[in-house]
């Protein structure tokens, strides 16, 4: 990383210490239910934490704000839970990435949706107690059904990924917006935080063939210009990292804290 970019960087990082050292303490063990999903009953005792990455976005001037937005998201982590007092959980928090230029250069939210599946149903299976993975079917059918697009919550039937941490039913997508807004962060004193994008794996309006998303007037993704219609992913402020994987850690927190994208948002 050059001067200028590392310079940048730490520019970024005070607006972001600033920023969450405004904030404070909220109550004690703020994040509280991701240190009960450690603890998860259906998984081994060495799971980890965190929201899985997919890289959508490639080539040579891509890989600065990259490294740049990766270093940032790193002092965030640490940051947020120095000031929480809850520095116990780092050690548990890893950051996976899926990277593959060849298939993901460009990626929508449907084809990151499919990269975290496919890896979901390559590392779940594994990290699951064997009395769970045989009451949910065995490995066979708990591969076919996370590489499904099929409802979570379908009744008389028990999807893996509805019973398990955030981390297997979420993950963040990156593209070339969210490097942006990195970029935009150093010259643009109102832009408080890099932004990220969080998508949903119960989603089962997944196109298979050939995806496609229409962007209305508005809005990202979706058909229709009504602010209720849910498209599968939402922003997120990468400060709000450590508190939305807490908050999804409840079963219905999806439902109950989307909002759709709106193209200004990134404005």
């Amino acid at each position: 990383m050059s001067s200028a970019a590392s310079l940048e960087t730490a520019e970024i990082l005070r607006r972001l210490q600033e920023e969450m050292a405004l904030q404070g303490s909220r109550d004690p063990k703020q994040y509280h239910r991701i240190g009960a999903s450690l603890a998860h009953p259906y998984l081994r005792p060495d799971t980890k934490w965190g929201f899985v990455i997919v890289r959508a976005v490639y080539g040579p001037s891509s890989d600065a704000p990259w490294a740049q937005l990766l270093e940032l998201f790193r002092a965030n982590v640490s940051e947020t839970l120095r000031l929480e007092d809850q520095l116990e959980l780092l050690p548990r928090h890893e950051i996976t990435i899926i990277e593959d230029e060849a298939t993901l250069a460009g990626a929508d939210s449907y084809a990151a949706r499919r990269a975290f599946r496919a890896w979901v149903a390559a590392d779940l299976p594994k990290r699951l107690r064997d009395d769970c993975l045989e009451e949910l079917g065995g490995l066979t059918q708990v591969r076919d059904k996370l590489l499904s697009n099929n409802a979570h919550h379908a009744p008389n039937t028990t999807h893996p990924a509805s019973i398990v941490p955030p981390r297997w039913q979420y993950c963040i997508f990156v593209d070339q917006d969210c490097l942006r807004s990195v970029e935009k962060g150093p010259e643009d004193p109102e832009l408080k935080d890099p932004a990220l994008k969080i998508l949903t794996t119960d989603w089962e309006l997944e196109e298979v063939e050939v995806p496609t998303e229409e962007f209305t007037r508005d809005w990202d993704g979706g058909e229709t210009d009504d602010d209720a219609e849910e498209v599968g992913w939402m922003y997120m402020d990468m400060t709000d990292y450590v508190a939305v994987y807490d908050r999804l850690t409840s079963r219905f927190a999806w439902q109950e804290y989307y909002e759709r994208p709106y193209k200004k948002d990134l404005d």
